[in-house]
């Protein structure tokens, strides 16, 4: 069996925990073959005829642009989250937000002093949630997957930053977002979702913090750091 999709659970009111899922499906069977050819003896170029990844990162990454990502090429995140505030006028201090995990699984996961807990992640091998030429769609197949009680009335379309390097300008790159307000024993939280089904990637960040004004507060603060990072040739 082939392991297509290798998401994070994510709980649908706290983000208290998160678990591995798998979808499966048979894979294909293999040919057979006499003899393999002998390896080349130099790198190929990565460069693919009749794609400009410079046009691809210098526009917005919409849903329906989608399309003009390289098939089957990973999209990953850039992160400043764990360097400190870049103000000049007065020594750096420590960084706001503290590493707790470093791509393990593919996730990476940060608190801050606050209380906050920030979190995201990278799979590959989507299939059965994709369809292609529909990022909308797919992507909220993707948070159907992430929250299975999700309504498409509870989504909104925001933007994360799409630039190489996080914290630097440039355009945006579409998500879904679903927010969970704070209660009694429950953090307020946001998920924000994408999937790229040309690229065969998703990508996914969660925000939980204590309440519901720590959470608005701090989202732009997260954002600043955060960044989708365009593939370049």
């Amino acid at each position: 069996m082939k392991q297509v999709v290798a998401a994070v659970g994510v709980a649908a009111m706290a983000l208290a925990a998160l678990s591995g899922c798998t979808i499966a499906v048979p894979s294909p069977t293999a040919p057979t073959v006499a003899q393999s050819p002998a390896p080349p003896s130099f790198a190929p170029p990565t460069i693919v005829a009749g794609h400009d990844a410079a046009a691809v990162a210098a526009a917005p990454m919409t849903f329906a642009a989608g399309t003009a990502l390289r098939a089957s090429v990973p999209v990953e995140f850039s992160d400043i989250l764990g360097q400190p505030p870049q103000d000049y006028a007065e020594t750096p201090g420590p960084p706001q937000w503290k590493l707790l995990q470093k791509n393990m699984a593919g996730q990476t996961q940060y608190s801050n002093a606050a209380g906050c807990k920030a979190a995201y992640w990278v799979t590959t091998h989507q299939g059965p949630l994709i369809t292609m030429g529909d990022d909308k769609g797919s992507t909220f197949e993707l948070m159907k997957y992430l929250i299975p009680s999700v309504l498409p009335d509870s989504l909104t379309e925001t933007t994360l930053p799409w630039v190489a390097e996080a914290g630097t300008k440039g355009p945006g790159i579409t998500f879904l977002r679903h927010n969970t307000k704070g209660a009694e024993g429950v953090m307020a939280s946001s998920v924000w979702a994408r999937m790229l089904g040309t690229a065969d990637t998703a990508l996914m960040v969660t925000l939980a913090c204590p309440n519901d004004e720590l959470l608005a507060s701090t989202t732009p603060e997260l954002m600043a750091k955060l960044s989708v990072a365009p593939p370049s040739n």
